[in-house]
């Protein structure tokens, strides 16, 4: 008898699968992570930026893993473009989607509605053991093609789990918002073609929030955002946040700045500009080492859902962009006022 793969899902929803993994593909290879519980892809450039998902193994149709004695698999690299090209054999992924760009369109949004999810199909994925390629098997009517995608050794001289560290013990900054809010932020600036993204946060004085363009050609712009106070549950008083915040928090306290401006290259936050799109809400998180953290949180109640849940549920999927901060000479002064302790997250 052929013996059974050490793992294999099937999904239905091929389009969505593809506009998720989409997102990430700024590097020409992933880091992938089979465990009992969903698969991990993690996509790194020079350890400057990073993009994670996890696919729950919910969001797929059936999912299989056969390693009783193990919890994770030994974790590989494969190329990201054949994993896309492979995706959207049958031309799954719409001609606007090609001509994105820098990933600013509202045409990754389409991975979820009701004309995307009427295409039929199904994607296998399996990996026989440790070392072999990643088979992807897509079958559309009577069609059926079989891509075996190499696996390559993956460099083990970073953490366990191959992450950008993001100290959550000492968060300076949490707050969520609209991610469309913080993609119209990300288009506008980009107008003046900027070198670096200035990340500006005070809890007490204007502008609470605001990010800057600096060093583009026609100039700085800087978008800021309007101040409005809300009640708290059990505060006598009100407590001031930006507008278009739901949450909004800056460690204070001694030993904290009054404000914090941390520096970014603005080309690599750019590169998170698939998943604004596709998102419906962003956390925001910044550590005291001025680590950032863009966790996309990704509605997929008309997409994935319908597999192994029970009607009407559907599990949440995050994307998570981790960028580390400018250091120079010039930035000494900025990168100063990160500062050292408290808060924690999560969307």
């Amino acid at each position: 008898m052929e013996q059974q793969p050490a793992f294999s899902a099937v999904s239905t929803s091929i389009r969505q699968l593809h506009h998720i993994l989409r997102s990430i593909s700024f590097a020409p290879k992933a880091e992938v992570r089979i465990s009992k519980d969903g698969i991990r892809f993690c996509v790194d450039e020079a350890r400057v930026i990073q993009g994670i998902t996890f696919l729950d193994k919910s969001l797929f149709t059936s999912y299989d893993f056969n390693e009783e004695e193990l919890t994770e698999l030994p974790p590989f690299e494969v190329s990201m473009p054949a994993i896309l090209e492979t995706l959207q054999i049958f031309g799954l992924s719409e001609v606007s989607a090609r001509r994105e760009g820098g990933g600013f369109s509202s045409s990754a949004t389409n991975a979820f509605t009701t004309p995307a999810l009427a295409l039929a199909g199904s994607c296998r994925l399996s990996y026989a053991a440790d070392g072999a390629p990643l088979s992807i098997t897509i079958i559309e009517g009577p069609t059926t093609t079989t891509a075996e995608l190499n696996t390559y050794s993956v460099n083990t001289e970073y953490s366990d789990d191959g992450m950008i560290p993001l100290d959550r013990d000492s968060l300076y900054l949490k707050t969520i918002m609209p991610s469309s809010i913080l993609s119209d932020a990300i288009s506008e600036l980009s107008g003046t073609n900027p070198d670096v993204l200035l990340l500006n946060v005070s809890a007490t004085s204007a502008p609470l929030l605001s990010f800057e363009g600096q060093g583009g050609p026609l100039g700085d712009v800087v978008v800021d955002y309007l101040v409005e106070a809300k009640n708290e549950p059990g505060l006598p008083s009100k407590k001031k946040q930006p507008s278009v915040t739901e949450t909004f928090a800056v460690k204070t306290g001694e030993g904290t700045p009054a404000r914090i401006k941390t520096r970014y290259k603005f080309d690599l936050i750019k590169k998170a500009g698939r998943a604004m799109q596709l998102a419906n809400k962003v956390s925001l998180r910044q550590d005291s080492q001025g680590v950032l953290s863009l966790q996309f949180l990704v509605d997929t109640s008309r997409g994935f859902s319908g597999s192994t849940q029970a009607v009407g549920r559907s599990e949440p999927l995050f994307i998570d962009f981790r960028f580390l901060p400018l250091v120079d000479e010039d930035s000494e002064d900025d990168a100063s006022d990160e500062a050292d302790d408290d808060e924690n997250s999560e969307l």
